[in-house]
């Protein structure tokens, strides 16, 4: 299954936009020539699973349900100020719709100079009101700040190509997120009410990116190159979008050379993909677990949750966390290609090894572990009746719910059910649902306990995610973050001081405050860490970026397909 992390859509500069995508795979996508990958070279086919059974036409970059959303192509139309390779942390951004971004020495002031001769996709140039309404959006909107950039206390025009963001405190922490918001246009969006959930047909997605919207259906969506292009007309002058209905439809036109990328988790995958045409068929590298670590899948607990008032009980938690088999959802569910979480602090290693509180360092246990949850439940007045943990005659129920599409998560949705229930808990498991279903579900906080993907590509970001209540909203409403309702004044206090401080010594005193947070109170369970999932063929384009040449991750990000689609050159 393909997984955005897109929280901040912090970037990551390249890659692919893992979903699973929903189509009869009886319609192959480039069966209309002489076989699988003759058809229309120039044509680049990529899927994003996320088992919907149709595509929605909806281009809004706001929306988490959108199709450029969750398909991870909304950059392919709006673009980001500027560029990040999270695999080199230490790497420069890349200038984008910005040439740079100044900061003043107090990290109140973010000065952004735009590069000139941007024009938007209906021929009219791309200026600082543009980009400065962008900004005034999504402080204005919390459902619509899927980045994570902070408020800005005032925005101000200059000129034309100057636009100045001050903020009421130092703001430097969030550089990333601010650099990588998808910028749209004033005269459009000044007339949409309710960004965060406003249908934008394709007829109606306006920007300045590399491409524009060609044709919509509902199993199949192409993009074609824009001609008047910024940065030069792309090389490669068509993107397919295909729908699948599972990882097993995707992985057999993957292999089938119906598909030249694919962001999926496929067992078996050198057999699978890899055997099935090696001069063409290849992986970000060649040795195993084949796929870097890109972010930290976490166990979703909702503290908020009226059908499992058991989890607002943070002995509870810790419980869950201690019952957890990891070591055996990594080997038997994710075929080792995702390793077990060993640190409760939430970060992703060894990406963020630098960055890690050393009180937190391999405390989980690979395997479940029987005495502690005994000793941790016991302690919180549970007792075992009729082999459940019971206090006040209430078992400790709830559901897990994950899209039996997302083969990997379901099998480990049903891999914890077992495990936990073996243990006293009262665990069910509804995999029932679509993608849409199930991240609306996640994000307006009407679930029990969902296993997710982590967000963000800096260590802080993938705590924020996790703990900044300020992202998240009433049950009922949209939510940027915080899916677990988890309230906590000293998290938000070392939010507050990471995004204060002005030395890396602050900013990591900071970063072990919210991971002591987080392994203390445990508002998410720490449990694989995610592999950024990505295959891709040579046979119809080169370019692609490989552990030899990481110049992107090739995790699922928004700004990651356009970065990378521009590197490709057709063979043909």
């Amino acid at each position: 299954m393909r997984r955005s992390t897109t929280f901040t859509s912090i970037a990551v500069l390249a890659a692919l936009g893992m979903s699973l995508t929903a189509c009869s795979s009886s319609s192959s996508p480039k069966s209309s020539g002489s076989g699988g990958g003759s058809v229309a070279a120039e044509t680049l086919y990529l899927e994003d699973n996320t088992g919907a059974t149709a595509f929605t036409e909806d281009f809004n970059p706001f929306d988490g349900n959108s199709f450029g959303r969750t398909q991870n192509t909304d950059s392919l139309i709006y673009e980001p100020l500027l560029q990040y390779n999270t695999l080199n942390p230490t790497q420069a951004p890349t200038p984008w719709l910005a040439d740079k971004i100044d900061w003043s020495s107090d990290g109140k002031t973010a000065t952004i100079h735009l590069h000139a001769g941007v024009k938007w996709s209906d021929g009219s140039p791309l200026t600082s009101e543009d980009v400065a309404f962008t900004y005034q959006l999504v402080t204005d909107n919390a459902a619509a700040n899927t980045q994570g950039v902070p408020k800005a206390a005032s925005i101000a025009t200059p000129d034309t190509s100057t636009v100045v963001l001050t903020f009421a405190s130092p703001e430097m922490a969030s550089a990333q997120a601010i650099g990588n918001q998808l910028i749209v246009q004033k005269k459009q969006w000044s007339a949409v009410s309710g960004p965060a959930t406003a249908v934008i047909k394709a007829s109606q997605a306006i920007g300045t990116g590399p491409y524009v919207v060609d044709a919509f259906a509902a199993q199949k969506v192409s993009y074609k190159a824009n001609p008047a292009y910024w940065g030069g007309k792309p090389k490669v002058p068509e993107v397919a979008v295909a729908n699948y209905a599972s990882n097993d439809a995707a992985t057999t036109a993957l292999a089938q050379g119906q598909l030249d990328l694919a962001g999926n988790d496929i067992n078996n995958v050198l057999t699978s993909f890899v055997a099935k045409d090696t001069q063409h068929n290849h992986l970000f590298q060649t040795d195993a677990p084949y796929f870097p670590a890109g972010n930290t899948v976490a166990l979703l607990l909702n503290t908020k949750s009226p059908t499992a008032p058991a989890l607002a009980d943070v002995a509870v938690r810790k419980a869950v966390s201690a019952g957890i088999d990891r070591a055996s959802m990594a080997s038997q569910c994710e075929t080792n290609y995702e390793l077990p979480a060993s640190s409760s602090g939430g970060l992703t290693l060894p990406l963020d090894q630098s960055s890690l509180n050393p009180a937190t360092a391999k405390d989980l246990k690979p395997g479940s572990d029987a005495s502690a949850v005994q000793s941790l439940l016991s302690a919180d007045g549970y007792a075992k009746v009729g082999g459940k943990w019971t206090k006040g005659g209430k078992t400790i129920s709830f559901t897990i719910i994950d899209p039996n599409s997302f083969t990997d998560y379901w099998c480990d949705a049903k891999a914890m059910q077992q495990t936990l229930n073996g243990l006293g808990f009262d665990v069910k498991v509804n995999g029932d649902m679509d993608y849409n279903g199930w991240n609306t579900a996640i994000t307006t906080g009407k679930y029990d306990v969902a296993l997710h993907w982590g967000q963000g590509t800096t260590a802080f970001q993938r705590l924020q995610f996790i703990l900044d209540s300020t992202l998240t909203s009433p049950v009922g409403q949209p939510s940027a973050g915080d899916f677990s309702r988890y309230q906590s004044s000293a998290a938000d206090a070392a939010v507050k001081q990471y995004q204060n401080a002005t030395t890396p010594a602050d900013q990591q005193t900071a970063l072990n405050a919210l991971q002591q947070e987080l392994s203390t109170n445990v508002p998410a369970v720490p449990v694989l860490y995610g592999a950024s999932w990505y295959e891709f063929s040579t046979a119809n384009f080169t370019g692609w970026p490989t552990k030899d040449n990481a110049y992107v991750n090739p995790t699922p990000q928004d700004q990651s397909y356009e970065y990378m689609i521009l590197h490709l050159t057709p063979v043909k």
